[in-house]
């Protein structure tokens, strides 16, 4: 006589085949017989008994639709009908796709490797740094400094740079302010931040002004002049 006993609940191999059934597979589950027994099976021969192990099949689904009758197992029938049909179809769609992903970095690798041969021995582009662009760095410098005449003389530095920008450019005259007056109107597009500095420069220097310059203004000031700089790529 076979009993059957509910300790199986508690078997850690009975619900990963619960689990596994979830996803449409069945498998078997082995349940061990231990002192509490799950199954025991006596035999009376001699009187002695033998303990054997009982295996049952775990389908979740087919347990649920079973319960139904004869409806259940139809709807259950057509649902594995659908289900494997969905499966084929998942898969050859996976398979594809994958497919697909590997012939893309393939093509990827194939370009790089095409990029590689083809860029690969191009010489490194260097780069010549401006012989001015210390010299600018310097007068910078004065003008974040805390000495006032440092500011003063680095304002006056940058309107000697202006005059030889304008110089090179081909604009004629002695000064840089008489180069400024032969740039027609609108010649570049910085022209009036260059006025504007070198109106500020003429307050700076002259004796009998008033003018007070500040740290933030001789910063300010600077930066006029450099627009004007970088526009022709002096610095």
């Amino acid at each position: 006589m076979i009993q059957y006993n509910y300790l199986h609940f508690i078997n850690l191999e009975y619900w990963y085949c619960v689990v596994y059934s979830f996803f449409g597979g069945a498998c078997t589950a082995v349940r061990a017989v231990v002192e509490a027994g799950l199954t025991i099976a006596e035999e009376g021969d001699g009187g002695s008994s033998s303990i054997v192990a009982a295996t049952s099949t775990v389908s979740l689904w087919g347990s649920l639709w079973s319960g139904f009758g004869a409806v259940g197992a139809l709807v259950f029938g057509v649902f594995s009908i659908l289900w494997a049909f969905y499966s084929a179809v998942a898969y050859t769609i996976s398979g594809l796709l994958l497919l697909l992903i590997a012939g893309s970095l393939m093509g990827l690798l194939y370009i790089r490797y095409k990029e590689l041969s083809l860029y690969g021995t191009l010489p490194f582009e260097t780069r010549t740094i401006n012989p001015l662009k210390n010299r600018w760095e310097a007068l910078l410098e004065d003008a974040t400094s805390n000495d006032p005449k440092r500011w003063r003389r680095g304002v006056a530095e940058a309107d000697n740079m202006l005059g030889e920008l304008l110089a090179k450019l081909g604009y004629q005259g002695q000064t840089t302010a008489e180069r400024l007056r032969s740039v027609p109107d609108a010649a570049f597009v910085t022209l009036p931040a260059a006025w504007e500095a070198h109106r500020v420069k003429n307050f700076v220097i002259a004796r009998l002004s008033n003018y007070i310059l500040t740290q933030r203004e001789s910063f300010r000031v600077m930066k006029l002049y450099e627009q004007v700089f970088e526009e022709f790529d002096f610095i």
